[in-house]
C-alpha cells in the first residue's frame, strides 16, 4: 500500500462500519417486514396471498439503483419530505431485504409437512403453540442459509447508497481516490475489504447452520 493511501486507513475503517451498520439495519427491519409478508404469502385469504405476491414480486424485481433514487427524490418529493441519504438507503435497502426475507420465510414455514401441524392441533395446542414450538424451530434451519445470503446481498447493494451521497465503504474509497488521485490501488482496497466482510459472514453462517443442525 502507498504511503499516500495508507494514510486515509481510518476512513476505510470508518467506512467498513457505517457500510455494516446500514446493512445490518435493513435486515433488522428487513427481517421483521419479511416475516409479516411471507406470513400473509401463506396466508388462507386470496386477497392477502395476491397483495403479499405484488408486494414480493415489485421490490424483488426493481433494481436497487431505482429503489436508491426513488426513495431519495421521488419519495421526498411525493411526501414532501425531506430524507437523508441514511433514511432514503436504510428504506430502499429494506425493501429489497423485506422482499428476499418474505421468501425465505415462506420456503422455511412450507418446509414443514403439514402433518406436524395437524399432529400438533390435535394434541390440544392452539396455532401460535404450534407455531412456536413445532414450526418454527424446524422452520429456522431451513431459513438459515438463505438469510446468509440476503444479508450479504443486502451488505453489498448498500455500496450503491454513494450515489445519493451517503458515506459508507465504497464512498469513503472514492473520496480517497479523489483527494490521492490513486485509482486501482483504491479499488482494490475496497474490494478486498467487501470480500473479508463477506467471507467472515459466510464463515458464521457456515457454523450457525452446522450447530443448528445438530441441534434437536
Amino acid at each position: 500500500m502507498s504511503p499516500q493511501v495508507a494514510a486515509y486507513w481510518y476512513v476505510f475503517l470508518k467506512g467498513v462500519g457505517i457500510t455494516l451498520w446500514i446493512s445490518w439495519l435493513a435486515l433488522i427491519l428487513g427481517g421483521v417486514v419479511g416475516l409479516v409478508i411471507g406470513l400473509l404469502r401463506i396466508a388462507p385469504w386470496a386477497i392477502v396471498r395476491w397483495a403479499a405476491i405484488v408486494y414480493i414480486e415489485v421490490f424483488r424485481s426493481v433494481p436497487p439503483l431505482v429503489l436508491f433514487f426513488g426513495c431519495f427524490y421521488g419519495l421526498s418529493f411525493a411526501m414532501k419530505l425531506d430524507l437523508s441519504p441514511f433514511s432514503a438507503a436504510t428504506i430502499a435497502l429494506t425493501l429489497t431485504a423485506s422482499a428476499l426475507m418474505a421468501e425465505v420465510v415462506r420456503a422455511g414455514i412450507e418446509s414443514v409437512t403439514r402433518g406436524q401441524w395437524e399432529a400438533a392441533l390435535s394434541q390440544g395446542m392452539t396455532y401460535p403453540q404450534v407455531f412456536r414450538y413445532v414450526i418454527w424451530p424446524q422452520a429456522i434451519r431451513v431459513m438459515l442459509p438463505p438469510s446468509v445470503g440476503v444479508y450479504i446481498s443486502t451488505l453489498k447493494d448498500s455500496s450503491l447508497a454513494s450515489i445519493i451521497g451517503y458515506v459508507e465503504l465504497t464512498k469513503s474509497g472514492l473520496l480517497v481516490r479523489e483527494s490521492t488521485g490513486i485509482s486501482f490501488e483504491v479499488l482494490l482496497i475496497i474490494a478486498i475489504l467487501y470480500f473479508i466482510i463477506n467471507y467472515s459472514i459466510s464463515l458464521v453462517g457456515t457454523a450457525l447452520e452446522r450447530r443448528f443442525k445438530y441441534v434437536h
